[in-house]
């Protein structure tokens, strides 16, 4: 076992507001395609919140699961798509806001997938008893950041926020192992830039800050390493410990749309039964996918005492990462 931690507590956090389908077609999405990216719904950001209050809740909902005090908390590692200030970190704000006085504080940022390495590091600091408690969030706010004119910002992006929290293990858990692999040369595919939206009309021209996908027939190669990137990485960090898929108990994986977290699933012939799906009632999470997902399997009693479990992801620039756990 490379990290001996166990999870004690999980929670998330999901906006009240919703928008469907139909919404969705006002846009000027096609029925058609929104069948085939398997996303119905995803919740937006209230006008008055921020993604910092989101978090706030979802670390509050964690630490209560964990049944510790804020204060006990000795550090704080935050991923998002978007952080509330350029070149600050969201987790300052978070450990005033939850009252962690005595923890330090800082984010880890590798887009959709960033909850991989910010629980490898968190492991690597539990496990040298530096720290007690260590809280780890994710969240996304990015529907403000979404082309209004794009399909595939409008519909797919969703808002949320999801936390866990860490400690040393005293019954077995951990990390087994874990991989995690970088393709720069697809850097400029998507993200966010500042840039016109994708069909400038009278009514969205400006320069914003936007999510936006390129050209998949102008990047050679692109489409081949976004399909087989995760299952390559969840089998080589399960081939270290001479495992296999048939092996995973569960998986929670990252989830943007069918065409893609979909063919990564049935690529690793895991049954959907042992696979939390939520991209079609929240769409893609980015940041946060990983952390509700897993807040939500552990909420239903889907994962047990002894499952192995894998947790999978891939970020924009492209960066891919998976743990093998014993819960």
């Amino acid at each position: 076992m490379i990290n001996a931690i166990e999870i004690i507590g999980t929670g998330s956090y999901l906006p009240e507001k919703r928008e469907t389908v139909e919404d969705f077609l006002k846009k000027g999405a096609s029925q058609e395609l929104i069948n085939d990216w398997g996303v119905f719904e995803h919740r937006v950001m209230g006008d008055d919140e921020t993604v910092i209050d989101m978090e706030t809740k979802a670390a509050l909902k964690a630490i209560e699961s964990a049944g510790i005090r804020a204060d006990e908390i000795d550090l704080i590692i935050s991923g998002t798509a978007v952080p509330e200030q350029t070149g600050v970190a969201n987790s300052n704000a978070l450990q005033q806001r939850i009252n962690a006085t005595n923890a330090a504080a800082f984010d880890i940022s590798m887009a959709c997938a960033s909850g991989i390495p910010q629980i490898i590091t968190a492991a690597q600091f539990i496990s040298s008893k530096q720290y007690k408690y260590i809280l780890v969030t994710g969240s996304s706010h990015s529907t403000r950041f979404a082309d209004p004119t794009d399909p595939a910002s409008f519909i797919v992006l969703g808002d949320a926020a999801g936390a866990l929290i860490i400690q040393l293990s005293k019954s077995g858990s951990g990390i087994l192992s874990f991989d995690m692999k970088t393709e720069g040369k697809y850097f400029d595919y998507c993200g966010f830039k500042v840039k016109q939206p994708l069909k400038p009309d009278d009514n969205h021209f400006k320069e914003e800050l936007y999510f936006y996908i390129g050209d998949v027939s102008a990047t050679e190669g692109v489409t081949r390493y976004l399909l087989k990137s995760v299952p390559e990485t969840v089998n080589k960090a399960l081939d270290s410990i001479q495992l296999s898929t048939s092996d995973i108990d569960f998986l929670i994986i990252h989830q943007n749309i069918n065409t893609l977290s979909g063919r990564w699933i049935e690529k690793l012939k895991v049954p959907k039964e042992k696979v939390y799906i939520t991209n079609e009632k929240y769409g893609n999470m980015t940041s946060a996918n990983i952390f509700v997902n897993l807040d939500e399997a552990v909420r239903a009693n889907k994962i047990k005492k002894g499952s192995v479990v894998v947790l999978a992801g891939q970020g924009a620039g492209f960066s891919v990462g998976s743990i093998v756990m014993k819960w």
